[in-house]
């Protein structure tokens, strides 16, 4: 809208820009002709009340009468003529003065007198209107500029301030908002009918999108608390059927297979449990932890299984830094991605884990040189749509999802880098100022 009205007004002044030296010259131009004129009948005027004495010399009409100024600027001509012709014109003419070349507006008129006719003509210098032409000319452009560079200034200030609701909606509302229940209801403060409306119609869809929202996690939790009681019955009778005596070899294989299942669903509901959990934000966020020693613990946990693999697990730097936030959510986002990287780094490995205090706050990183993730798979726990995808060879997707659900949560970024030779796991603690 901006350039568009400094387009439209560029061109609007660049035609009046453009005829305005054609309008001014005309303009001047007429206004010297009616200078000519009243001048010729000044002089008739001098002519029929003195004679022609005032202009030659005991009426020796030969040698004829001029007269210029001394710039040079106006000049009068009276001559006799022998045949009588009609002239009453206004016209331009070059001529040579004293070896310079002037431009004059010339009246030219025929008169008669005591019988005999006379050559009357009276010039002006168009030099000055020449000048004029220029100078205005060039204050045209000059207030050309001037008044562009206003008015996309001007434009762009009434313009932000007009559009200032709109933008506090986008950026309050709307830009960092990555959950519903983040969404911020109180109204915008706008004069503007249509703001208003826009600011009515975002919150009414955000309560639905939020009652949605909420309905399909209240169903993923009551689904898991009734899924975790027959898993539980289902574990207790498989357990007791390992103790009886009568079992052959291909039974109690079977029954190993059963438990392994059963682990593997328990497992499953207890993470989309916990995912629902802090979906619907039902942890508080007000310990303080030493994330130091939160990554030694976890070092020191996982070295003799990362050992027992013959992976080597490095800690390689451990800043000191403190973060408010839930302790066992933090805990378990950080361990999830460490047991990926064990889990998945081939015999003879390596995993560094790090701690770095930066301006910005502090980092985590855990880097693997496993075989890395698929891209597809990867965009889908990004989006929070794996659900028991792959599950048959225990990579449902549920841990780094819910590395990014805590994230969001406890207002960590996370970051993922895989490539086929690793993957790497940056976890961002903004330091709050």
């Amino acid at each position: 809208m901006i350039l568009y009205n400094l387009l439209a007004k560029g061109v609007i002044l660049l035609v009046f820009l453009m005829s305005g030296p054609f309008f001014l010259k005309y303009f001047a131009v007429k206004n010297t002709d009616n200078r000519l004129l009243e001048k010729r009948e000044q002089v008739l005027e001098i002519i029929r009340i003195q004679g022609l004495e005032n202009f030659f010399l005991e009426e020796d009409y030969s040698s004829g009468f001029g007269s210029y100024n001394i710039l040079k600027e106006e000049y009068i001509l009276l001559e006799r003529i022998a045949e009588p012709f009609l002239v009453d014109t206004i016209y331009n003419e070059e001529r040579i003065i004293e070896n310079e070349s002037v431009t004059y507006r010339v009246c030219s008129y025929v008169f008669s007198s005591k019988g005999e006719y006379f050559l009357l003509e009276i010039g002006r210098s168009l030099e000055t209107i020449k000048d004029i032409e220029k100078i205005i000319f060039r204050i045209l452009y000059i207030t050309f500029f001037i008044f562009l560079l206003l008015t996309f200034f001007l434009d762009t200030a009434f313009g932000k301030w007009l559009v200032r609701p709109f933008k506090q909606i986008v950026e309050n509302k709307l830009l960092h908002i990555k959950e519903p229940q983040q969404f911020q209801y109180s109204p915008i403060e706008t004069s503007t009918d249509e703001f208003r409306l826009l600011d009515v119609s975002l919150s009414d869809m955000m309560k639905r999108i939020q009652k949605a929202f909420n309905q399909e996690r209240e169903f993923i939790s009551h689904a898991s608390h009734e899924l975790k009681t027959p898993l539980s019955i289902l574990q207790s009778k498989v357990e007791g059927f390992f103790n009886q005596d009568n079992l052959n070899q291909d039974q109690m294989e079977k029954l190993i297979d059963m438990q392994s299942t059963v682990q593997k669903m328990k497992k499953m509901v207890n993470s989309l449990l916990l995912i629902s959990k802090v979906s619907n934000a039902q942890f508080l966020k007000s310990d303080s932890v030493v994330l130091q020693n939160l990554l030694l613990e976890l070092y020191e946990e996982w070295k003799p299984m990362a050992d027992e693999k013959n992976i080597i697990l490095l800690l390689e730097k451990n800043d000191h830094f403190e973060f408010t936030t839930n302790e066992s959510l933090c805990t378990m986002m950080v361990q999830n991605a460490l047991v990926n990287s064990l889990k998945y780094t081939p015999e003879g490995g390596q995993i560094k884990m790090s701690g770095v205090n930066s301006t910005m706050g502090y980092q985590i990183t855990i880097a693997d040189n496993g075989p890395g993730i698929l891209e597809d798979i990867m965009d889908q726990i990004k989006e929070g749509t794996v659900f028991l995808k792959n599950a048959s060879k225990d990579k449902s997707g549920f841990g780094l999802q819910l590395i990014y659900k805590i994230g969001l949560f406890l207002n960590i970024k996370v970051q993922i880098d895989t490539k086929p030779t690793g993957t790497t796991v940056f976890f961002n603690f903004n330091k709050i100022i």
